[in-house]
């Protein structure tokens, strides 16, 4: 059983530090996702006198850009993350600077 100055036990517990990590993941990851080649480039001369060049060339396009739009929604989360964790770093904040207004520490 909780003490009286214990938290709930279904308290929610957030560490604003782990939010700015994971959102520094995620963008690592991002710019990673942007930087990776279908390799499609390379396969497009490999049978020449037939369709595949223009396969290939039609593929890499989408491929790229399927990846760009993948990396562009994890910097989407990324931004998220890191902006929740603001929000709740201001609102502990001034949670505190109320308390202390009326006299009581936090």
């Amino acid at each position: 059983m909780a003490g009286p100055n214990d938290p709930p036990a279904n308290a929610m517990k957030i560490d604003p530090a782990a939010l700015q990590s994971f959102a520094k993941t995620l963008r690592d990851e991002s710019d990673a996702i942007g930087k990776l080649d279908s390799g499609l480039a390379g396969a497009a001369g490999a049978l020449p006198g037939t369709g595949w060049d223009a396969a290939c060339t039609g593929a890499k396009d989408s491929v790229e850009n399927a990846l760009k739009r993948i990396g562009s929604r994890v910097t989407h989360i990324a931004d998220t993350v890191e902006q929740a964790g603001k929000v709740i770093i201001d609102t502990d904040q001034q949670l505190r600077d109320d308390l202390n207004k009326i006299g009581i520490r936090a």
